[in-house]
């Protein structure tokens, strides 16, 4: 009886064109505001958001369904292959993608996982997901034919491990191929010597994978094999494994809509009862960075112009990893009880903001909708990995890794949809 299949493996994909990075590459997707992306789709035809749109980057404010949003990305992605933005590498590769920026630096291999490594636990996962954002994205992958912005995963690897002494000496041996970005964050792509690919992938054939960024493209890819499991270009899925000491996480702040109460003075009542039933403490606060919280347990409040800090209990001594985290508590004492939003059910009421988008943008979302803003601490990577070697799943939006990979960097082809004419990577 034949094992698994090698969890990480080398792909023949294709790589954008040095004269065309600056147009294509994109910022990952939930790192844009819908209004940004709007932007860009209108501004840039070239831009790879055009392949990845939902129906809130359409221009004319359309409600789409998803059949047509596929349709309108694999004609995106016709318009770029059309103008040849790609180069086929034409063997198969791994290669290294490094982020450099304020904090420091992460260097990752980008490969080609085994999707049967999500049910066997090879690769373990973190984060529930939303089930009309799961639906798009698996219809794109079957309907558009293409992936290009890879599953962020991380391995327990410190600086003195096998794994980073490797990708450290092979970037340090030749000079970048494709080099873009700006001040903020400067993205490297290094091509894998032949020569190498088999130690790189030796260096973690027995370590556990994990999903730090893109549990809708981890889920989607499952479900598009499982609805094509003859497919063999579907077997696997485009990835970035980067060793978990390098990482760095920011909080990924809640817009919530209250379902419950009929004025805000009702809303902050219940808050407030609700937070000294708890043994925490709802108190007001002069403005944003007064809210912003400085420890676990903390959690800053906006609710009609006006800022608060809300404290919470200290978890149980016998909690769990998940139950511990922030986040879960506040979904399960404050957000789902008190407010009806019932942030795990599919058409639940909350929305996200990761840091890096700011305090106004927050602001912004919570004026324009009357909804109420929950500004949340940074989890830790070994809280998200305790999480998922429990088991267990946080709420949607959990965390969120910055700097990460960008999509129309690579392109790994499915030969289906726009890419029927081409051999599948």
């Amino acid at each position: 009886m034949s094992g698994p299949v090698p969890l990480l493996a080398p792909f023949a994909g294709w790589l954008v064109k040095p004269e065309w990075a600056d147009r294509v590459i994109s910022r990952a997707y939930d790192n844009l505001t819908a209004g940004q992306r709007r932007s860009i789709v209108r501004e840039n035809p070239y831009s790879y958001v055009n392949v990845t749109r939902s129906s809130e980057d359409v221009l004319d404010d359309e409600t789409l369904s998803i059949d047509r949003l596929v349709t309108l990305g694999a004609a995106a992605l016709t318009r770029l292959l059309d103008a040849e933005v790609f180069a086929p590498t034409r063997r198969r590769a791994l290669y290294l993608y490094r982020l450099s920026h304020a904090r420091g630096s992460q260097t990752g291999m980008i490969c080609a996982v085994a999707v049967d490594g999500f049910d066997d636990g090879r690769i373990r996962i973190h984060e529930g997901v939303r089930e009309d954002r799961t639906e798009l994205l698996t219809s794109h992958l079957l309907g558009v034919g293409a992936t290009s912005h890879p599953v962020a995963m991380t391995v327990r690897a410190w600086a003195d491990s096998e794994y980073a002494t490797l990708l450290d000496d092979i970037a340090g041996s030749a000079p970048p191929e494709l080099e873009f970005g700006s001040h903020l964050v400067r993205h490297q792509i290094w091509t894998v010597p032949a020569q190498m690919t088999d130690w790189l992938l030796e260096a973690v054939a027995d370590k556990v994978l994990y999903v730090t960024d893109g549990h809708h493209r981890s889920v989607a890819a499952q479900r598009a094999l499982a609805h094509d499991p003859d497919n063999p270009a579907l077997t696997r899925t485009l990835a970035a494994v980067f060793p978990h000491s390098q990482l760095h996480v920011e909080a990924y702040h809640r817009v919530v809509a209250d379902k419950v109460h009929d004025s805000h003075e009702d809303c902050l009542w219940a808050l407030r009862s609700r937070a000294s039933y708890m043994g925490g403490e709802l108190e007001r606060v002069a403005d944003a960075e007064d809210a912003r919280p400085r420890n676990r347990g903390e959690v800053g409040v906006y609710l009609a112009g006006a800022w608060h800090r809300l404290t919470l209990p200290p978890p149980d001594s016998e909690a769990g990893a998940l139950d511990a985290l922030d986040v879960d508590r506040l979904r399960r004492r404050v957000l789902d009880p008190v407010l009806g939003a019932e942030e795990l059910a599919a058409a639940g009421s909350v929305d996200y903001v990761p840091d890096t988008a700011g305090l106004d943008e927050l602001i912004s979302r919570c004026d324009a909708a009357d909804r109420i803003g929950f500004v949340m601490y940074p989890l830790s990577v070994d809280e998200l990995l305790s999480v998922a070697d429990e088991g267990s799943k946080m709420p949607p939006k959990s965390s969120f890794f910055y700097p990460k990979p960008r999509a129309g960097v690579f392109l790994r082809t499915l030969g289906r949809g726009a890419t029927a004419h081409l051999a599948p990577s």
